[in-house]
């Protein structure tokens, strides 16, 4: 007999000896596979409606995070607005639906179709303001298990609108400062949701951590101006309709030694309930700042949620200029390595993103650019290198020409540079001439009130080809940079390069 069938015979005994004994046997089978995925919804779980129409969004969908179950071709959305009689008007146009009164069939036949839709919701004339209502959504998929989701919708419609707060100028760094805020409830329906402020600063402002249902953060934005910091503050109090509150306390904040131009940004809105504000991950120690009847005139209101600050330090920041060149594989053809350094004491930050500062070149004569290059890093573009035209204006960067402006959109740190490189070819003719590079303020129109200009322009020359074929590189002279660049210490282009 083979061993195949001395274990089957075996196994055969000893079920024929349970049998026997009178015992009863259990088959134990693997648990089944699930057969059934999750249908999902995603909507919004209060809407406040008013006279005009205003539209809702809706996802559903299949989801399948057990098995591998393929997905449904037959998805299905019912939105039933019976609960809005007297209340609000509802309005599907997909052509996916069909209206069965209050109630609307919505179906995907295959699985090309979108998994989502928008529809709009009206009051209706004569509803009273605060009247509530239920819009409940109950979504299918395929083999999926149904899902229902429910919306409260409410006559009125808060509106928070943010009070105006003036530039502040000729501040010395290192002192601290006031930002008071006002919010006006211009809407026909007192707040019923958590109201969230927050503030964005871009520039060296630190914040006071003393309000404890605040969070205070500090970015590491690469792109993002010295010392950006954001303060998120959490008000559970309700702003009735017409009223105009304001901060118990103003925030306050020093103005960092590196401060030139700082601008705060500042936003008002709701969360939507069961939303986390994300207030930042460190909360404030002292007592809660709340919302309290404004007092005075005040300084007028933005259009909308939203405004910003500047912040204007009596600083100074020193650009200057250098410039390297270094033969490249072909006949007559150079590197041009360009920088614009910050030598401080302030940092420059534009606002808006506007150029902060330019990099003017004029090529010697019988030499052009062919092409350049720009430091960028990991998440974030600096700006190209452009055509002059003229003695301002500027033009997509073009081949064969002497002068070219390259910009610094972001700004400059202390100790920063921006760096630039253009490929330069000369021709037969060229006689060792020089050409400048000169640092400026951009288009931004930040004062710099830079306290040495000697070094905003320096000059260079393209070598001629050694016989040893060694490199040289081109003559740069600068007031107060010559000793560096004779001892060796030329700035190079460092960071991560891309071709135009």
């Amino acid at each position: 007999m083979t061993s195949h069938h001395t274990a089957f015979g075996a196994a055969l005994a000893a079920v024929l000896l349970v049998l026997a004994s009178g015992a009863t046997a259990v088959a134990v089978d693997p648990s089944p596979l699930p057969t059934k995925g999750r249908t999902t919804i995603e909507a919004d779980k209060q809407l406040n409606v008013g006279s005009a129409a205003q539209t809702v969004h809706v996802v559903w969908g299949f989801s399948d995070p057990a098995v591998d179950l393929p997905a449904p071709a037959d998805l299905t959305l019912v939105i039933d607005a019976r609960g809005l009689a007297g209340i609000a008007r509802v309005v599907v146009a997909d052509p996916r639906c069909t209206a069965h009164g209050r109630v609307f069939s919505c179906a995907n036949q295959d699985t090309s179709q979108p998994t989502n839709l928008d529809f709009t919701v009206q009051a209706k004339t004569g509803a009273a303001l605060g009247a509530t209502g239920t819009i409940l959504y109950t979504a299918s998929a395929g083999r999926g298990t149904h899902a229902t989701a429910r919306a409260k919708v409410i006559v009125g419609i808060p509106e928070l609108v943010v009070g105006k707060v003036p530039a502040m100028t000729h501040v010395s760094p290192g002192s601290r400062i006031r930002l008071p805020l006002r919010l006006r409830n211009t809407g026909d329906l007192a707040t019923d949701r958590r109201v969230v402020l927050r503030w964005e600063s871009a520039g060296g402002l630190a914040f006071d951590r003393k309000f404890s249902n605040c969070g205070y953060s500090v970015g590491s934005d690469l792109v993002a101006p010295d010392g950006r910091t954001s303060v998120t503050c959490v008000f559970k109090a309700p702003v009735a309709a017409g009223a105009t509150v304001e901060l118990s306390s103003p925030l306050t904040a020093t103005v960092g030694e590196h401060v030139m131009t700082s601008v705060t940004h500042y936003w008002v809105e709701f969360l939507k309930p069961g939303e986390r504000p994300g207030t930042g991950p460190e909360p404030g120690t002292g007592p809660a700042l709340t919302l309290v009847p404004a007092s005075g005139a005040g300084d007028g209101f933005e259009r909308g949620t939203q405004g910003q600050v500047g912040v204007s330090a009596d600083n100074s920041a020193d650009l200057a200029a250098t410039a390297t060149a270094k033969r490249a594989a072909g006949a007559g053809e150079w590197t041009l390595a360009l920088d614009a350094v910050n030598h401080g004491p302030a940092s420059v930050y534009g606002t808006d993103h506007e150029s902060v500062a330019v990099v003017d070149v004029v090529l010697p004569k019988h030499t052009v650019a062919t092409d350049y290059r720009h430091a960028e890093s990991e998440d974030s573009v600096y700006g190209p290198c452009l055509l002059r035209n003229g003695d301002t204006g500027t033009a997509p960067f073009e081949a064969g020409h002497r002068r070219y402006v390259c910009t610094v959109p972001y700004g400059i740190a202390v100790g920063g540079s921006q760096e630039f490189g253009l490929s330069v070819k000369t021709d037969k003719d060229y006689d060792g001439a020089k050409g400048t590079v000169t640092v400026r303020p951009g288009p931004a129109g930040i004062p710099l009130h830079d306290p040495h200009t000697s070094n905003d322009t320096v000059t260079f020359t393209f070598g001629t080809q050694p016989a040893t074929g060694t490199d040289h590189t081109a003559l740069v002279t600068t007031a107060a940079i010559g000793a560096a660049l004779l001892a060796g210490t030329i700035l190079v282009l460092r960071r991560r390069r891309r071709s135009r």
